[in-house]
């Protein structure tokens, strides 16, 4: 969960909000054709994962580490040659439509970024394997910036979808109407 969130309106209602977003993010990708994959942490959450989004999705842990090490396990688990999109930021706005925009435009570049208003990623995409995008010191998603720098000194055209709001404060939630 996200600390200013969780300071500004307390640990039960930011698991709330929490919630509604995983299941509207769930609901946009399961309308997707392809496979999806929920990691998930800390590696002895399976039980409760099952509990909360149901069985039938395909659970595996995060690999431990910061964003950079943990994205980079995810992309190298797809099957080379096979379309990899991740979503990595709670964005209300996020859809199918927009999961499907980011497919459509691996049709025509390697990868795909969704960037979030304020300079983070709330998506990315590529073809597997994907380039070594993730081995910034300390990548996180909030390097927006630096995925771009590290793409054009790779040499790696991309596209980028519209920027979406993602969910890190009481203000946030409040402008996506999640709260009055």
């Amino acid at each position: 969960m996200k600390a200013q969130l969780t300071a500004d309106i307390g640990e039960r209602h930011a698991l709330r909000l929490y919630r509604i977003l995983a299941a509207r993010t769930l609901d946009a990708v399961s309308a997707m054709d392809g496979r999806v994959v929920i990691w998930y942490t800390p590696p002895e959450a399976r039980a409760e994962m099952e509990r909360w989004i149901g069985a039938g999705w395909d659970l595996r842990p995060q690999a431990s580490g910061h964003q950079g090490p943990r994205l980079a396990a995810a992309a190298r688990a797809v099957p080379r040659g096979e379309k990899w999109i991740c979503i990595c930021r709670e964005c209300p706005d996020l859809s199918t439509a927009t999961i499907a925009e980011a497919d459509s435009i691996l049709d025509r570049v390697p990868i795909v970024l969704g960037p979030t208003v304020d300079g983070d990623l709330y998506l990315i995409g590529g073809w597997s394997p994907l380039p070594d995008l993730f081995a910034q010191p300390r990548f996180s998603y909030g390097t927006l910036r630096a995925t771009r720098e590290r793409l054009i000194q790779l040499g790696i055209p991309w596209e980028e979808l519209l920027p979406l709001r993602d969910l890190e404060s009481a203000r946030d939630a409040r402008a996506a109407g999640l709260l009055t």
